[in-house]
């Protein structure tokens, strides 16, 4: 699950004293181990086994050798996966020209889309109605793929309500209570 950041009063924080920053939202997973964890958790991983191996081989055991290479090459492959992916999720926020911007990352594909917030709207489809999509005909992309339940029912009800916002050319409602309020995070 992803946290947002905002201020003590649940607003988001501002970019100077009289002008805010368009609202932004980062909906990526969150990892358990960081960079350096993970390649110190498969270097000793890769050690332990190599030390095993060494050792039977040293005996003449050649099979525990061949299965450890085996070992420390498919963990080494899903080492890489997860790195890879380590990152996916999308980016969504309004430019300063009022244009809704979408960063989709998967793996190493990177997507940048752009629609109109006046066309935009958000759809929820799948067999339990579980996915989210954000449509501009003919563009459908779906966000929010990364986080939890919970989470993409607190983002859809924030996209709608700013995407409304835009619409009515009304910005932000002064008499909004804070919990509604779209939330800015700062990257």
């Amino acid at each position: 699950m992803n946290t947002f950041l905002s201020t003590d009063d649940g607003r988001p924080p501002a970019a100077d004293a009289g002008q805010e920053d368009p609202p932004r939202w980062r909906l990526t997973r969150r990892c358990a181990l960081t960079p350096r964890q993970l390649l110190l958790s498969f270097a000793a991983l890769a050690v332990f086994s190599a030390t095993i191996a060494l050792f039977f081989g040293w005996l003449g055991v050649w099979m525990i050798p061949v299965w450890c290479l085996v070992e420390i090459s498919v963990a080494g492959a899903l080492y890489l996966f997860y790195m890879v992916h380590a990152a996916d999720g999308e980016q969504i926020s309004f430019s300063q020209e009022g244009q809704l911007a979408i960063e989709v990352v998967r793996g190493l594909d990177t997507r940048h889309y752009q629609m109109n917030p006046v066309w935009a709207r958000l759809e929820r489809g799948g067999a339990r109605q579980d996915r989210l999509w954000l449509c501009c005909s003919p563009l459908r992309i779906e966000v929010a793929t990364q986080v939890g339940a919970s989470e993409k029912r607190r983002v859809e009800r924030e996209l709608k309500l700013a995407l409304a916002e835009r619409r009515t050319g009304m910005g932000r409602m002064p008499d909004m209570p804070p919990s509604a309020q779209p939330v800015v995070i700062r990257s």
